[in-house]
């Protein structure tokens, strides 16, 4: 005679011993101890956690150079101008595209701005998710620091990746608690 523990409640799937969910259709194995439900839901809040700090370190790896970079451009954009416009290799390309010196300094101006603006978007962003308050704020400060700064693509893959990880893990933000131990006390 077969003992029906080895076997899915839910479609029938042979079990292995110990299994705490049914390889076939994911159903949860029932006859599980109060200790390991917990620990079930003590590793999910650990995975929200870890996201989150992730998605808040990934924000400050591009956002920290980013506004190193924009504070440069910024302090020296005269001399930068002034070493491209008097650059023997440079000339020819300013004249192939155009740029005037004026039209040079205003431009490097726009984008020295824009890292400073990305960068302190990334940052705050971070701060709020290492805090875990205020979500949609830290959602928002987040799309606005990888869109005003994605100017290649390693800020834009790190902004991505860092908002994809702050959405999966809204709910370890504070103010989506008890929404967390709602979705936790589902697990038995």
């Amino acid at each position: 005679m077969v003992d029906n523990q080895n076997f899915c409640e839910k479609c029938g799937q042979y079990l292995n011993e110990g299994a705490a969910f049914c390889p076939a259709c994911g159903a949860r194995v029932p006859g599980r101890s109060p200790e390991q439900i917990e620990a079930e839901r003590e590793q999910v809040r650990s995975v929200m956690a870890s996201r989150l700090k992730w998605a808040a370190m990934m924000m400050l790896v591009y956002s920290i150079p980013f506004l190193v970079l924009g504070i440069y451009i910024s302090v020296s954009l005269d001399s930068i101008v002034s070493e491209l416009i008097n650059n023997p290799s440079y000339e020819s390309y300013m004249e192939l595209i155009g740029l005037s010196e004026t039209e040079l300094h205003t431009l490097l101006q726009q984008c020295g701005l824009m890292f400073i603006v990305s960068s302190v978007c990334g940052i705050l962003s971070s701060v709020l998710c290492f805090k875990r308050r205020l979500y949609w704020v830290a959602v928002i400060l987040c799309i606005l620091s990888f869109i005003i700064g994605s100017t290649g693509f390693f800020a834009l893959f790190m902004g991505l990746g860092a908002f994809w990880l702050l959405l999966s893990s809204k709910l370890a933000f504070d103010e989506y608690s008890d929404k967390l131990d709602e979705e936790l006390a589902k697990i038995s």
